[in-house]
Protein backbone atom coordinates (compact mmCIF):
# COMPACT_ATOMS: atom_id res chain seq x y z
CA UNK A 1 0.00 0.00 0.00
CA UNK A 2 1.39 3.44 -0.90
CA UNK A 3 1.73 6.41 1.44
CA UNK A 4 -1.49 7.83 -0.04
CA UNK A 5 -3.50 5.36 2.02
CA UNK A 6 -1.56 5.57 5.30
CA UNK A 7 -4.71 6.61 7.16
CA UNK A 8 -6.73 3.69 5.81
CA UNK A 9 -7.34 1.72 9.00
CA UNK A 10 -9.83 -0.94 10.05
CA UNK A 11 -12.30 1.64 11.40
CA UNK A 12 -12.42 3.41 8.05
CA UNK A 13 -12.74 0.14 6.15
CA UNK A 14 -15.81 -0.76 8.23
CA UNK A 15 -17.73 2.18 6.80
CA UNK A 16 -15.95 2.59 3.44
CA UNK A 17 -15.19 -0.99 2.46
CA UNK A 18 -14.58 -0.13 -1.20
CA UNK A 19 -11.05 0.92 -0.13
CA UNK A 20 -10.30 -2.76 0.58
CA UNK A 21 -9.17 -3.20 -3.02
CA UNK A 22 -6.07 -1.15 -2.15
CA UNK A 23 -5.04 -3.58 0.60
CA UNK A 24 -2.87 -6.48 -0.48
CA UNK A 25 -3.81 -8.86 2.33
CA UNK A 26 -6.73 -8.82 4.80
CA UNK A 27 -6.06 -8.77 8.52
CA UNK A 28 -6.18 -12.03 10.46
CA UNK A 29 -9.46 -11.03 12.10
CA UNK A 30 -11.04 -10.24 8.76
CA UNK A 31 -9.78 -13.47 7.21
CA UNK A 32 -11.26 -15.37 10.13
CA UNK A 33 -14.66 -13.69 9.68
CA UNK A 34 -14.58 -14.47 5.97
CA UNK A 35 -13.78 -18.13 6.63
CA UNK A 36 -16.52 -18.40 9.27
CA UNK A 37 -19.16 -17.00 6.94
CA UNK A 38 -18.07 -19.10 3.98
CA UNK A 39 -18.27 -22.20 6.15
CA UNK A 40 -21.92 -21.74 7.06
CA UNK A 41 -24.41 -24.07 5.32
CA UNK A 42 -26.01 -22.33 2.31
CA UNK A 43 -23.33 -19.61 2.21
CA UNK A 44 -21.04 -18.96 -0.76
CA UNK A 45 -18.63 -16.09 -0.04
CA UNK A 46 -16.16 -15.14 -2.77
CA UNK A 47 -12.59 -14.77 -1.50
CA UNK A 48 -12.24 -11.24 -2.89
CA UNK A 49 -15.45 -9.91 -1.30
CA UNK A 50 -15.46 -7.73 1.83
CA UNK A 51 -17.91 -7.96 4.74
CA UNK A 52 -17.46 -5.56 7.66
CA UNK A 53 -17.26 -6.87 11.24
CA UNK A 54 -20.11 -4.50 12.07
CA UNK A 55 -22.45 -5.98 9.45
CA UNK A 56 -25.07 -8.38 10.79
CA UNK A 57 -25.29 -11.29 8.36
CA UNK A 58 -27.99 -13.67 9.57
CA UNK A 59 -29.37 -14.72 6.19
CA UNK A 60 -30.79 -18.21 5.76
CA UNK A 61 -28.89 -18.48 2.47
CA UNK A 62 -26.24 -16.06 1.28
CA UNK A 63 -24.12 -15.64 -1.85
CA UNK A 64 -21.77 -12.74 -2.52
CA UNK A 65 -19.63 -12.41 -5.63
CA UNK A 66 -16.16 -11.15 -6.43
CA UNK A 67 -15.11 -7.74 -5.12
CA UNK A 68 -18.56 -6.98 -3.65
CA UNK A 69 -18.72 -5.23 -0.28
CA UNK A 70 -21.06 -4.94 2.70
CA UNK A 71 -20.38 -2.05 5.10
CA UNK A 72 -20.83 -1.84 8.85
CA UNK A 73 -24.39 -1.45 10.12
CA UNK A 74 -25.98 -3.49 7.36
CA UNK A 75 -28.54 -6.10 8.38
CA UNK A 76 -28.62 -9.00 5.93
CA UNK A 77 -31.60 -11.30 6.46
CA UNK A 78 -33.48 -13.71 4.22
CA UNK A 79 -32.30 -15.44 1.06
CA UNK A 80 -29.71 -13.11 -0.43
CA UNK A 81 -27.73 -13.25 -3.66
CA UNK A 82 -25.26 -10.46 -4.50
CA UNK A 83 -23.30 -10.50 -7.77
CA UNK A 84 -19.83 -9.17 -8.56
CA UNK A 85 -18.58 -5.62 -7.89
CA UNK A 86 -21.67 -4.55 -5.95
CA UNK A 87 -21.65 -2.45 -2.78
CA UNK A 88 -24.01 -2.10 0.17
CA UNK A 89 -23.26 1.07 2.13
CA UNK A 90 -23.73 1.46 5.92
CA UNK A 91 -27.19 0.70 7.24
CA UNK A 92 -28.64 -1.20 4.28
CA UNK A 93 -31.29 -3.75 5.30
CA UNK A 94 -32.38 -6.80 3.30
CA UNK A 95 -35.40 -8.89 4.27
CA UNK A 96 -36.83 -11.94 2.51
CA UNK A 97 -35.69 -12.97 -0.96
CA UNK A 98 -33.42 -10.37 -2.56
CA UNK A 99 -31.24 -10.82 -5.65
CA UNK A 100 -28.76 -8.07 -6.56
CA UNK A 101 -26.84 -8.21 -9.83
CA UNK A 102 -23.35 -7.04 -10.77
CA UNK A 103 -22.01 -3.49 -10.26
CA UNK A 104 -25.00 -2.34 -8.20
CA UNK A 105 -24.66 0.47 -5.68
CA UNK A 106 -27.01 0.51 -2.68
CA UNK A 107 -26.69 3.73 -0.64
CA UNK A 108 -27.00 4.04 3.13
CA UNK A 109 -30.21 3.04 4.92
CA UNK A 110 -31.93 1.61 1.87
CA UNK A 111 -34.41 -1.14 2.83
CA UNK A 112 -35.08 -4.02 0.43
CA UNK A 113 -38.19 -5.83 1.67
CA UNK A 114 -38.50 -9.09 -0.25
CA UNK A 115 -41.42 -10.41 1.79
CA UNK A 116 -44.76 -9.25 3.11
CA UNK A 117 -47.24 -9.98 5.91
CA UNK A 118 -50.75 -11.04 5.04
CA UNK A 119 -53.39 -9.14 7.00
CA UNK A 120 -56.70 -10.19 5.48
CA UNK A 121 -57.87 -12.23 8.49
CA UNK A 122 -59.45 -9.71 10.85
CA UNK A 123 -59.77 -12.33 13.59
CA UNK A 124 -56.03 -12.93 13.77
CA UNK A 125 -53.26 -10.60 14.77
CA UNK A 126 -51.16 -9.43 11.81
CA UNK A 127 -48.06 -10.83 13.52
CA UNK A 128 -49.69 -14.29 13.54
CA UNK A 129 -50.61 -14.33 9.84
CA UNK A 130 -48.35 -15.91 7.30
CA UNK A 131 -45.55 -14.30 5.35
CA UNK A 132 -45.44 -14.27 1.56
CA UNK A 133 -42.39 -13.64 -0.56
CA UNK A 134 -42.35 -12.81 -4.26
CA UNK A 135 -38.80 -11.56 -3.98
CA UNK A 136 -36.93 -8.50 -5.21
CA UNK A 137 -34.64 -8.56 -8.25
CA UNK A 138 -32.16 -5.74 -8.88
CA UNK A 139 -30.41 -6.07 -12.22
CA UNK A 140 -26.84 -5.06 -13.12
CA UNK A 141 -25.52 -1.49 -12.92
CA UNK A 142 -28.27 -0.06 -10.72
CA UNK A 143 -27.81 2.83 -8.27
CA UNK A 144 -30.25 2.95 -5.37
CA UNK A 145 -30.10 6.18 -3.33
CA UNK A 146 -30.12 6.70 0.41
CA UNK A 147 -33.27 5.86 2.41
CA UNK A 148 -34.96 4.14 -0.54
CA UNK A 149 -37.54 1.44 0.20
CA UNK A 150 -38.15 -1.33 -2.35
CA UNK A 151 -41.18 -3.51 -1.61
CA UNK A 152 -41.76 -7.18 -2.33
CA UNK A 153 -42.30 -8.27 -5.92
CA UNK A 154 -40.40 -5.41 -7.57
CA UNK A 155 -37.94 -5.96 -10.43
CA UNK A 156 -35.58 -3.04 -11.07
CA UNK A 157 -34.20 -3.08 -14.60
CA UNK A 158 -30.53 -2.69 -15.47
CA UNK A 159 -28.79 0.71 -15.62
CA UNK A 160 -31.53 2.40 -13.57
CA UNK A 161 -31.24 5.04 -10.84
CA UNK A 162 -33.59 5.31 -7.85
CA UNK A 163 -33.52 8.76 -6.24
CA UNK A 164 -32.97 9.13 -2.50
CA UNK A 165 -36.06 8.63 -0.36
CA UNK A 166 -38.14 6.94 -3.07
CA UNK A 167 -40.56 4.11 -2.33
CA UNK A 168 -40.53 1.65 -5.22
CA UNK A 169 -43.82 -0.25 -5.48
CA UNK A 170 -43.81 -1.32 -9.14
CA UNK A 171 -41.35 -2.79 -11.64
CA UNK A 172 -38.80 -0.39 -13.07
CA UNK A 173 -37.86 -0.55 -16.75
CA UNK A 174 -34.16 -0.54 -17.71
CA UNK A 175 -32.42 2.86 -17.95
CA UNK A 176 -35.09 4.53 -15.80
CA UNK A 177 -34.55 7.36 -13.34
CA UNK A 178 -37.22 7.03 -10.64
CA UNK A 179 -38.14 9.23 -7.70
CA UNK A 180 -40.93 10.08 -5.29
CA UNK A 181 -43.47 8.30 -3.07
CA UNK A 182 -44.60 6.14 -4.68
CA UNK A 183 -41.74 6.22 -7.17
CA UNK A 184 -42.55 7.43 -10.68
CA UNK A 185 -40.51 7.75 -13.82
CA UNK A 186 -38.52 10.98 -13.98
CA UNK A 187 -36.78 10.24 -17.25
CA UNK A 188 -35.22 7.58 -19.46
CA UNK A 189 -31.42 7.78 -19.24
CA UNK A 190 -31.11 7.07 -22.95
CA UNK A 191 -32.87 10.33 -23.78
CA UNK A 192 -30.55 13.31 -23.21
CA UNK A 193 -31.50 15.50 -20.28
CA UNK A 194 -32.22 19.18 -20.93
CA UNK A 195 -29.84 21.70 -19.43
CA UNK A 196 -30.90 23.01 -15.99
CA UNK A 197 -33.33 25.90 -16.44
CA UNK A 198 -32.73 25.96 -20.19
CA UNK A 199 -33.55 29.01 -22.18
CA UNK A 200 -36.33 27.85 -24.51
CA UNK A 201 -35.14 27.51 -28.05
CA UNK A 202 -37.01 27.09 -31.28
CA UNK A 203 -36.20 25.89 -34.71
CA UNK A 204 -34.68 22.70 -36.11
CA UNK A 205 -32.44 20.84 -33.71
CA UNK A 206 -34.06 22.33 -30.58
CA UNK A 207 -35.04 18.89 -29.30
CA UNK A 208 -31.85 16.85 -29.50
CA UNK A 209 -33.47 13.83 -27.90
CA UNK A 210 -36.17 13.49 -30.54
CA UNK A 211 -34.18 11.29 -32.92
CA UNK A 212 -33.13 9.01 -30.09
CA UNK A 213 -36.70 8.83 -28.79
CA UNK A 214 -37.90 7.98 -32.28
CA UNK A 215 -35.38 5.13 -32.53
CA UNK A 216 -36.55 3.73 -29.19
CA UNK A 217 -40.29 3.85 -29.91
CA UNK A 218 -39.93 2.53 -33.46
CA UNK A 219 -38.12 -0.51 -32.05
CA UNK A 220 -40.42 -1.11 -29.07
CA UNK A 221 -43.97 0.05 -29.91
CA UNK A 222 -45.01 -3.56 -30.55
CA UNK A 223 -43.88 -4.42 -27.00
CA UNK A 224 -46.40 -1.89 -25.71
CA UNK A 225 -49.20 -3.68 -27.57
CA UNK A 226 -48.00 -7.11 -26.50
CA UNK A 227 -47.98 -6.04 -22.84
CA UNK A 228 -51.69 -5.22 -23.11
CA UNK A 229 -52.77 -8.25 -25.15
CA UNK A 230 -55.42 -10.51 -23.54
CA UNK A 231 -57.49 -13.52 -24.51
CA UNK A 232 -61.20 -13.45 -23.68
CA UNK A 233 -62.89 -16.77 -24.32
CA UNK A 234 -61.12 -17.72 -27.56
CA UNK A 235 -60.78 -14.20 -28.96
CA UNK A 236 -57.63 -12.14 -28.57
CA UNK A 237 -57.96 -8.46 -27.77
CA UNK A 238 -56.45 -5.68 -25.70
CA UNK A 239 -56.86 -3.95 -22.38
CA UNK A 240 -55.79 -0.36 -21.79
CA UNK A 241 -53.35 -1.39 -19.05
CA UNK A 242 -52.47 -4.87 -17.74
CA UNK A 243 -55.32 -6.05 -15.53
CA UNK A 244 -57.79 -3.68 -17.19
CA UNK A 245 -61.33 -4.37 -18.38
CA UNK A 246 -61.28 -6.75 -21.39
CA UNK A 247 -64.85 -5.72 -22.28
CA UNK A 248 -63.96 -2.08 -22.92
CA UNK A 249 -64.26 -1.26 -26.65
CA UNK A 250 -61.60 1.46 -26.76
CA UNK A 251 -58.32 -0.47 -26.19
CA UNK A 252 -58.64 -2.45 -29.45
CA UNK A 253 -59.17 0.80 -31.37
CA UNK A 254 -56.22 2.45 -29.63
CA UNK A 255 -54.04 -0.56 -30.49
CA UNK A 256 -55.12 -0.29 -34.12
CA UNK A 257 -54.23 3.41 -34.24
CA UNK A 258 -50.86 2.87 -32.54
CA UNK A 259 -49.95 0.14 -35.03
CA UNK A 260 -51.18 2.32 -37.92
CA UNK A 261 -48.81 5.09 -36.82
CA UNK A 262 -45.98 2.73 -37.78
CA UNK A 263 -47.71 1.37 -40.90
CA UNK A 264 -48.77 -1.90 -39.29
CA UNK A 265 -51.83 -3.81 -38.06
CA UNK A 266 -52.11 -5.38 -34.58
CA UNK A 267 -51.03 -9.04 -34.82
CA UNK A 268 -54.01 -10.51 -32.95
CA UNK A 269 -56.13 -11.10 -36.08
CA UNK A 270 -56.17 -10.47 -39.85
CA UNK A 271 -57.28 -7.00 -40.96
CA UNK A 272 -60.63 -8.30 -42.26
CA UNK A 273 -61.47 -9.90 -38.91
CA UNK A 274 -60.66 -6.72 -37.02
CA UNK A 275 -62.93 -4.74 -39.36
CA UNK A 276 -65.77 -7.25 -38.86
CA UNK A 277 -65.31 -7.17 -35.10
CA UNK A 278 -65.64 -3.38 -34.90
CA UNK A 279 -68.46 -3.20 -37.43
CA UNK A 280 -70.43 -5.70 -35.36
CA UNK A 281 -70.65 -3.13 -32.54
CA UNK A 282 -72.60 -0.62 -34.67
CA UNK A 283 -76.35 -0.42 -34.09
CA UNK A 284 -77.89 -0.68 -37.59
CA UNK A 285 -80.92 1.40 -36.54
CA UNK A 286 -79.26 4.43 -35.00
CA UNK A 287 -75.75 3.99 -36.43
CA UNK A 288 -74.20 4.45 -32.99
CA UNK A 289 -71.29 2.26 -31.87
CA UNK A 290 -72.40 0.38 -28.76
CA UNK A 291 -70.40 -0.35 -25.64
CA UNK A 292 -71.74 -3.82 -24.86
CA UNK A 293 -71.04 -3.32 -21.16
CA UNK A 294 -73.90 -0.80 -20.95
CA UNK A 295 -75.86 -1.55 -24.11
CA UNK A 296 -77.53 0.81 -26.61
CA UNK A 297 -79.81 3.78 -25.91
CA UNK A 298 -82.71 4.86 -28.08
CA UNK A 299 -81.34 8.39 -28.57
CA UNK A 300 -77.55 8.50 -28.28
CA UNK A 301 -77.56 12.18 -29.32
CA UNK A 302 -79.00 13.34 -26.02
CA UNK A 303 -76.03 14.60 -23.96
CA UNK A 304 -75.33 12.33 -21.01
CA UNK A 305 -72.43 11.20 -18.77
CA UNK A 306 -72.03 8.17 -21.06
CA UNK A 307 -69.05 9.50 -23.00
CA UNK A 308 -68.85 6.52 -25.36
CA UNK A 309 -72.21 7.36 -26.97
CA UNK A 310 -70.49 10.21 -28.84
CA UNK A 311 -66.82 9.23 -28.54
CA UNK A 312 -67.58 5.88 -30.17
CA UNK A 313 -67.88 7.66 -33.53
CA UNK A 314 -64.27 8.82 -33.16
CA UNK A 315 -62.77 5.70 -31.65
CA UNK A 316 -64.48 3.05 -33.77
CA UNK A 317 -65.05 5.13 -36.89
CA UNK A 318 -61.39 6.13 -37.24
CA UNK A 319 -60.13 2.67 -36.30
CA UNK A 320 -62.14 1.30 -39.21
CA UNK A 321 -60.67 3.96 -41.48
CA UNK A 322 -57.05 3.19 -40.64
CA UNK A 323 -57.87 -0.45 -41.41
CA UNK A 324 -59.02 0.66 -44.85
CA UNK A 325 -62.75 0.45 -44.19
CA UNK A 326 -65.52 2.48 -42.56
CA UNK A 327 -68.84 2.16 -40.71
CA UNK A 328 -71.14 -0.39 -42.31
CA UNK A 329 -74.29 1.62 -41.57
CA UNK A 330 -75.23 5.27 -42.03
CA UNK A 331 -75.28 7.09 -38.69
CA UNK A 332 -78.98 7.63 -39.04
CA UNK A 333 -79.64 9.74 -35.93
CA UNK A 334 -77.17 12.38 -37.16
CA UNK A 335 -78.27 12.20 -40.79
CA UNK A 336 -81.93 12.68 -39.83
CA UNK A 337 -81.30 15.35 -37.17
CA UNK A 338 -83.36 18.39 -38.18
CA UNK A 339 -82.20 21.99 -37.90
CA UNK A 340 -84.68 22.57 -35.09
CA UNK A 341 -83.56 19.44 -33.22
CA UNK A 342 -79.85 20.22 -33.64
CA UNK A 343 -80.30 23.83 -32.50
CA UNK A 344 -82.13 22.59 -29.41
CA UNK A 345 -79.36 20.10 -28.61
CA UNK A 346 -76.65 22.75 -29.03
CA UNK A 347 -78.53 25.34 -26.97
CA UNK A 348 -78.91 22.73 -24.24
CA UNK A 349 -75.14 22.41 -23.84
CA UNK A 350 -73.66 24.29 -20.89
CA UNK A 351 -70.86 25.54 -23.11
CA UNK A 352 -69.78 28.45 -20.93
CA UNK A 353 -69.10 26.39 -17.79
CA UNK A 354 -68.91 22.77 -18.94
CA UNK A 355 -66.92 23.50 -22.08
CA UNK A 356 -65.07 20.16 -22.21
CA UNK A 357 -68.11 17.81 -22.22
CA UNK A 358 -69.91 20.26 -24.50
CA UNK A 359 -66.95 20.35 -26.87
CA UNK A 360 -66.71 16.56 -26.84
CA UNK A 361 -70.39 16.35 -27.87
CA UNK A 362 -69.74 18.71 -30.79
CA UNK A 363 -66.66 16.65 -31.69
CA UNK A 364 -68.75 13.47 -31.82
CA UNK A 365 -71.51 15.07 -33.89
CA UNK A 366 -69.01 16.58 -36.35
CA UNK A 367 -67.24 13.24 -36.71
CA UNK A 368 -70.52 11.45 -37.41
CA UNK A 369 -71.25 14.04 -40.11
CA UNK A 370 -67.84 13.35 -41.61
CA UNK A 371 -68.26 9.55 -41.53
CA UNK A 372 -71.65 9.77 -43.22
CA UNK A 373 -70.24 12.11 -45.86
CA UNK A 374 -67.16 10.06 -46.75
CA UNK A 375 -68.49 6.51 -46.39
CA UNK A 376 -72.17 6.89 -47.30
CA UNK A 377 -72.28 9.84 -49.70
CA UNK A 378 -74.26 12.17 -47.40
CA UNK A 379 -74.44 15.84 -48.43
CA UNK A 380 -75.59 16.98 -44.98
CA UNK A 381 -73.32 19.83 -43.80
CA UNK A 382 -75.41 20.81 -40.74
CA UNK A 383 -75.37 24.59 -41.36
CA UNK A 384 -77.07 25.10 -37.98
CA UNK A 385 -73.90 23.74 -36.30
CA UNK A 386 -71.64 26.21 -38.09
CA UNK A 387 -73.98 29.12 -37.37
CA UNK A 388 -74.04 28.17 -33.69
CA UNK A 389 -70.24 27.96 -33.54
CA UNK A 390 -69.89 31.41 -35.11
CA UNK A 391 -72.43 32.99 -32.78
CA UNK A 392 -71.27 31.41 -29.52
CA UNK A 393 -67.51 32.01 -29.66
CA UNK A 394 -66.30 34.66 -27.21
CA UNK A 395 -64.42 37.08 -29.45
CA UNK A 396 -62.09 38.46 -26.77
CA UNK A 397 -60.80 35.02 -25.67
CA UNK A 398 -61.37 32.97 -28.83
CA UNK A 399 -62.91 30.29 -26.61
CA UNK A 400 -66.39 28.80 -26.43
CA UNK A 401 -66.09 28.47 -22.66
CA UNK A 402 -65.34 30.97 -19.90
CA UNK A 403 -62.53 31.46 -17.41
CA UNK A 404 -63.81 29.80 -14.21
CA UNK A 405 -63.38 31.21 -10.74
CA UNK A 406 -62.25 28.83 -7.96
CA UNK A 407 -65.01 26.78 -6.34
CA UNK A 408 -63.96 25.02 -3.15
CA UNK A 409 -60.92 22.90 -3.95
CA UNK A 410 -61.47 23.24 -7.70
CA UNK A 411 -59.50 25.94 -9.50
CA UNK A 412 -59.88 25.22 -13.21
CA UNK A 413 -59.27 28.74 -14.59
CA UNK A 414 -59.02 28.27 -18.40
CA UNK A 415 -58.66 24.45 -18.19
CA UNK A 416 -62.25 23.57 -19.07
CA UNK A 417 -62.46 26.17 -21.83
CA UNK A 418 -59.16 25.25 -23.53
CA UNK A 419 -59.81 21.52 -23.34
CA UNK A 420 -63.28 22.14 -24.74
CA UNK A 421 -61.77 24.27 -27.52
CA UNK A 422 -59.59 21.37 -28.62
CA UNK A 423 -62.45 18.87 -28.78
CA UNK A 424 -64.86 21.27 -30.47
CA UNK A 425 -62.32 22.55 -33.01
CA UNK A 426 -60.92 19.09 -33.73
CA UNK A 427 -64.27 17.67 -34.85
CA UNK A 428 -65.31 20.73 -36.85
CA UNK A 429 -62.75 23.30 -38.02
CA UNK A 430 -59.75 20.95 -38.14
CA UNK A 431 -61.67 18.01 -39.58
CA UNK A 432 -63.32 20.00 -42.39
CA UNK A 433 -60.38 22.32 -43.13
CA UNK A 434 -62.19 25.49 -42.03
CA UNK A 435 -60.35 28.42 -40.42
CA UNK A 436 -61.04 29.05 -36.74
CA UNK A 437 -62.46 32.54 -36.11
CA UNK A 438 -60.36 34.98 -34.03
CA UNK A 439 -57.19 32.86 -34.00
CA UNK A 440 -55.03 35.53 -32.33
CA UNK A 441 -57.35 35.75 -29.33
CA UNK A 442 -57.40 31.95 -29.11
CA UNK A 443 -53.58 31.81 -29.14
CA UNK A 444 -53.37 34.41 -26.34
CA UNK A 445 -55.73 32.35 -24.20
CA UNK A 446 -54.01 29.02 -24.80
CA UNK A 447 -50.60 30.50 -23.96
CA UNK A 448 -51.98 32.20 -20.84
CA UNK A 449 -53.58 28.91 -19.81
CA UNK A 450 -50.31 27.03 -20.27
CA UNK A 451 -48.42 29.54 -18.13
CA UNK A 452 -51.06 29.37 -15.39
CA UNK A 453 -50.55 25.63 -15.13
CA UNK A 454 -46.75 25.80 -15.52
CA UNK A 455 -47.29 23.79 -18.70
CA UNK A 456 -48.34 20.83 -16.52
CA UNK A 457 -44.77 20.20 -15.43
CA UNK A 458 -45.90 18.60 -12.16
CA UNK A 459 -49.64 19.09 -11.75
CA UNK A 460 -52.36 17.40 -13.85
CA UNK A 461 -49.75 16.13 -16.31
CA UNK A 462 -51.98 13.96 -18.44
CA UNK A 463 -52.44 13.22 -22.11
CA UNK A 464 -55.61 15.30 -22.48
CA UNK A 465 -54.19 18.44 -20.89
CA UNK A 466 -51.05 18.35 -23.01
CA UNK A 467 -52.80 17.42 -26.27
CA UNK A 468 -55.36 20.13 -25.64
CA UNK A 469 -52.72 22.87 -25.69
CA UNK A 470 -50.38 21.45 -28.32
CA UNK A 471 -53.01 20.73 -30.98
CA UNK A 472 -54.74 24.15 -30.78
CA UNK A 473 -51.39 25.92 -31.05
CA UNK A 474 -50.59 23.77 -34.10
CA UNK A 475 -54.02 24.35 -35.67
CA UNK A 476 -54.05 28.10 -35.04
CA UNK A 477 -50.45 28.39 -36.20
CA UNK A 478 -51.55 27.19 -39.65
CA UNK A 479 -53.66 30.33 -39.97
CA UNK A 480 -51.41 33.03 -38.54
CA UNK A 481 -47.81 33.78 -37.58
CA UNK A 482 -49.04 35.63 -34.50
CA UNK A 483 -46.69 34.93 -31.52
CA UNK A 484 -44.97 32.19 -33.50
CA UNK A 485 -41.67 32.57 -31.65
CA UNK A 486 -43.44 32.36 -28.28
CA UNK A 487 -45.23 29.21 -29.40
CA UNK A 488 -42.08 27.55 -30.67
CA UNK A 489 -40.17 28.36 -27.48
CA UNK A 490 -42.73 26.80 -25.14
CA UNK A 491 -43.31 23.82 -27.43
CA UNK A 492 -39.56 23.07 -27.60
CA UNK A 493 -39.28 23.03 -23.81
CA UNK A 494 -42.52 21.04 -23.47
CA UNK A 495 -41.43 18.44 -26.03
CA UNK A 496 -38.12 17.84 -24.27
CA UNK A 497 -40.04 17.17 -21.05
CA UNK A 498 -42.59 14.84 -22.69
CA UNK A 499 -39.88 12.65 -24.20
CA UNK A 500 -38.75 11.78 -20.67
CA UNK A 501 -42.20 10.45 -19.73
CA UNK A 502 -41.83 7.39 -21.99
CA UNK A 503 -41.41 4.11 -20.10
CA UNK A 504 -39.31 1.61 -22.05
CA UNK A 505 -41.36 -1.39 -23.19
CA UNK A 506 -44.54 0.03 -21.64
CA UNK A 507 -45.24 3.32 -23.39
CA UNK A 508 -46.84 6.43 -21.89
CA UNK A 509 -49.17 6.60 -18.93
CA UNK A 510 -52.30 8.68 -19.46
CA UNK A 511 -51.64 10.50 -16.17
CA UNK A 512 -47.89 10.76 -15.65
CA UNK A 513 -46.85 9.72 -12.17
CA UNK A 514 -50.22 8.22 -11.31
CA UNK A 515 -51.35 5.70 -13.91
CA UNK A 516 -49.69 2.63 -15.33
CA UNK A 517 -48.47 3.07 -18.92
CA UNK A 518 -51.03 1.82 -21.42
CA UNK A 519 -52.59 2.10 -24.85
CA UNK A 520 -54.65 5.27 -24.43
CA UNK A 521 -51.75 7.22 -22.97
CA UNK A 522 -49.37 5.89 -25.61
CA UNK A 523 -51.61 6.74 -28.58
CA UNK A 524 -52.33 10.22 -27.29
CA UNK A 525 -48.80 11.12 -26.17
CA UNK A 526 -47.21 9.84 -29.39
CA UNK A 527 -49.62 12.16 -31.20
CA UNK A 528 -48.60 15.02 -28.91
CA UNK A 529 -44.92 14.34 -29.67
CA UNK A 530 -45.51 14.37 -33.43
CA UNK A 531 -47.68 17.51 -33.36
CA UNK A 532 -45.14 19.33 -31.18
CA UNK A 533 -42.33 18.26 -33.51
CA UNK A 534 -44.35 19.49 -36.48
CA UNK A 535 -44.73 22.93 -34.87
CA UNK A 536 -40.94 23.02 -34.58
CA UNK A 537 -40.41 21.82 -38.14
CA UNK A 538 -38.87 18.55 -36.91
CA UNK A 539 -41.56 15.97 -37.73
CA UNK A 540 -40.22 15.02 -41.17
CA UNK A 541 -38.42 11.70 -40.99
CA UNK A 542 -40.07 10.48 -37.79
CA UNK A 543 -40.95 6.80 -38.01
CA UNK A 544 -44.53 7.38 -36.84
CA UNK A 545 -47.37 9.64 -37.99
CA UNK A 546 -50.71 10.06 -36.14
CA UNK A 547 -53.58 8.29 -37.83
CA UNK A 548 -57.30 8.37 -37.17
CA UNK A 549 -58.43 10.54 -34.26
CA UNK A 550 -55.27 12.64 -34.11
CA UNK A 551 -54.29 12.89 -37.76
CA UNK A 552 -53.37 16.39 -38.82
CA UNK A 553 -54.60 16.70 -42.39
CA UNK A 554 -58.28 17.72 -42.79
CA UNK A 555 -60.44 14.66 -43.38
CA UNK A 556 -62.71 16.33 -45.92
CA UNK A 557 -64.22 19.71 -46.77
CA UNK A 558 -67.68 21.22 -46.87
CA UNK A 559 -67.83 21.66 -50.65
Amino acid sequence: MTDRWDELNDARLEHEPWWARYIDDPSEARAALHAELDGRPGYNVDASSFIAHGAHVVASTFTIGARSTIASGCSIRGEIVIGDDSALNPGVVTIGRVTIGDAARIASYAVLVGENHEFGDLDARIMDQRLTSLGIVIDDDVWIGANVTVVDGVHIGAHSVIAAGAVVTHDVAPYSVMGGVPARLIRDRRIPRPRPNPKPRSGPGSTGGLARFDAIVSATWSDVLERCRVTRDTEQGYVDTPGGDPESPRPLNDAIEIAAMFGAVPPIAPREQLIARIRATQDPTTGAFVDRRVGPVSDPLTPSPREWDMYGYLSSGYALEVLGSGPEHLIRIVEDCTTEQLTGLLDGLDQDYLAWPSGSWVDGFGTALYLNRVHHGSRNTAPALWDWLSERQHRTSGMWGRHLEPVGQHDLRWLMAVNGFYRLARGTYAQFGVDVPNPEASIDTVLAHGRQWDWFATNERNACNLLDVVHPLWLLGRQTEYRRDDIRDVIAALLNAILMDWVAGQGFAWQIGRDSPGLQGTEMFLSVVFIAADILGESEGLSFVPRGVHRLAPATDLA
